[in-house]
């Protein structure tokens, strides 16, 4: 069987040639969430193989290394839970750490392992004949075939249980800073919520190619398109680490720092101590040293520092914000934000004060967290509500 190398094969080496090397500078990152970062290896290098695998096949260079297609069947028990594990990693209250016990998490790619053995002992002609032509592996293997069926269904309900527990746990992470922290930009983990969406286009892909095999377009066009997209994934990886270094060395020790736990409904404060009447009165006094103080001028003002000023327990501000007020901390302190802002648009209403500034004096950290905190609490951008004050009668 000859080789057959053609741009498509070339774009499957290159991108998995790209793979490798950057899961070895993601490896070489020595600070941050070193954790988080291994597992991020690991991902880029499941992809890796499967691009090198399909470029030996597609190049037909497999006729020299038959067994390596077996690798494809492995990777695909990998992809949930290193993606799972990785958004642990990036979103824990504490230093993640991978026990033993979240090996659990690899037991079915152990029995993969396992059910593939009768299939290593197939010869290298009849597994190419089965490669290249569709042909039955070996009839002799018998209800070893089962373990193949396995292999070939079980990955699909896995990623998407994994990637479910994945978009989940982003989630509640949103709200946990939400509750913590007035600025969130930095600890918002928007590029994992990309990454997550990326390999979910990718599991769509994964699922037609494999439930609706030749249903819609040829299993051979839908691999393409599955191994092209792969590459671009590969490659939108290198490039936002390249453009945002600090992706590669977020440390996920200081995403949560606060013991504050999120739960949802009245069940979050059953157990305080702090009754209605009290929480009033502290409210009261929280909104008095707001007007007074102004602590959210402070762009890096955080729930457990302003709990500290006003000399109350974290857990208790928290419940005053909530129940008194129905907002959560970031919200509650950048509505006072919006508040300062608008005092200073009304004050410079000719456009001369530039609108980062504004930002910067009102207690923001950029200028995109100040015209979405603005949209959400004056139901107007900057510039509109600028206009709407010119335009008022005197």
């Amino acid at each position: 069987m000859e080789t057959a190398n053609s741009l498509y094969s070339g774009i499957l080496l290159l991108g998995a040639a790209h793979g490798v090397f950057l899961a070895l500078a993601i490896l070489n990152v020595k600070s941050g969430n070193i954790t988080a970062l291994r597992l991020l290896a690991l991902i880029t290098v499941t992809f890796a193989a499967d691009l090198g695998v399909d470029f030996l096949k597609e190049s037909r260079y497999l006729v020299e290394f038959p067994r390596v297609i077996f690798i494809e069947a492995i990777t695909s028990f990998l992809y949930g839970p290193l993606t799972y594990l990785y958004v642990c990693a990036l979103t824990s209250q504490s230093t993640f750490r991978l026990s033993f016990a979240k090996l659990a998490h690899f037991l079915p790619l152990a029995a993969s392992i396992v059910l593939l053995v009768p299939f290593y002992f197939v010869s290298d002609d009849k597994l190419l004949a089965s490669i290249y032509s569709d042909a039955d592996v070996d009839p002799g293997i018998g209800l070893w075939a089962l373990g193949g069926l396995f292999i070939f269904v079980f990955p699909i309900p896995q990623i998407a249980t994994y990637f479910a527990l994945s978009i989940r746990r982003l989630i509640r992470h949103g709200r946990s800073i939400r509750e913590q922290f007035s600025s969130i930009q930095k600890i918002s983990l928007v590029w994992l919520r990309n990454l997550l969406a990326a390999f979910c286009v990718l599991y769509i892909l994964y699922f037609i190619g494999t439930v609706f095999s030749g249903a819609f377009i040829s299993n051979e066009n839908l691999e393409r398109l599955l191994n092209l997209a792969t590459v671009i994934v590969i490659y939108s990886i290198g490039y936002m680490g390249l453009r945002q270094p600090q992706i590669f060395s977020q440390d996920g020790d200081d995403v949560v720092t606060d013991s504050t736990t999120v739960v949802a409904g009245k069940k979050k404060y059953q157990r305080s101590a702090l009754d209605a009447e009290t929480s009033g009165l502290l409210l009261k006094e929280l909104e008095s040293y707001m007007a007074r103080e102004r602590p959210y001028l402070d762009n890096t003002l955080t729930m457990s520092q302003l709990a500290s000023q006003l000399g109350i327990s974290s857990n208790y501000l928290s419940q005053i914000i909530n129940e008194q007020t129905g907002k959560n901390f970031f919200d509650f302190v950048n509505s006072y934000r919006v508040g300062m802002a608008k005092q200073l648009l009304a004050t410079s209403p000719d456009s001369r004060t530039n609108i980062l500034t504004i930002a910067m004096e009102s207690g923001f950290n950029s200028k995109s967290a100040f015209y979405d905190a603005f949209r959400q609490h004056a139901m107007m951008t900057p510039g509109q509500y600028r206009k709407s004050l010119a335009a008022a009668p005197d």
